[in-house]
């Protein structure tokens, strides 16, 4: 994906939207990993977002592009919370955090919903402006 250049336009495009959107003051710093044992397994990972590091690592190996932009938005909503300072009212160290923490399950459904949003707007707006 690092040398595809219709993705990493699409990855600014999608930040740049973000930005103008959610007012993001920092930037993240993104990660692209490489990881053919994860890509291997159903349930393996697609993204995460560290609220201390503020970094986004999306999982890349045997992903389509596209899934690879919806996990992307899906973590830049994350980072919108932890600047409004929300992400650190819940405990996200217990592995079921979504199911047990209705804090953090709440976290989950706006960055499900907004993020889906965010991919499918800059989508929709790109593919008129061609």
């Amino acid at each position: 994906m690092n040398n595809n250049p219709e993705f990493n336009k699409a990855l600014g495009g999608i930040y740049r939207d973000a930005v103008k959107k959610f007012n993001i003051r920092t930037t993240p710093k993104l990660t692209l990993k490489q990881d053919e044992e994860n890509a291997s397994k159903t349930l393996g990972r697609t993204a995460y977002y560290d609220p201390e590091n503020l970094t986004i690592a999306l999982y890349i190996s045997g992903r389509h592009p596209k899934d690879i932009l919806r996990s992307f938005a899906h973590e830049l909503i994350h980072h919108v919370q932890n600047e409004r300072g929300d992400l650190h009212l819940g405990d996200a160290s217990d592995p079921q955090y979504a199911q047990n923490d209705e804090h953090l399950r709440n976290m989950e459904k706006e960055a499900y919903l907004e993020g889906n949003f965010l991919l499918r707007d800059f989508e929709d707006n790109h593919k008129y402006q061609q």
